[in-house]
């Protein structure tokens, strides 16, 4: 079973992939698209920056 650490460094490293991947494809998109992709990325990278934050946190 992975610390908390190891747990905040693997979904940090999985967002950032997931972000990459998202950021990627808009190039197939049409532009007006973007923003709803740009608003999905926003919300789920707050989420994931406020659980690291909370488990941060805990850990002291």
């Amino acid at each position: 079973m992975m610390d908390p650490s190891e747990q905040a460094e693997a979904m940090a490293e999985q967002t950032l992939s997931s972000t990459r991947e998202r950021l990627a494809g808009l190039d197939a998109l049409p532009t007006h698209e973007h923003v709803a992709v740009f608003d999905g990325l926003q919300q789920e990278l707050s989420g994931v920056l406020g659980a690291l934050g909370q488990s941060a946190q805990g850990s002291r």
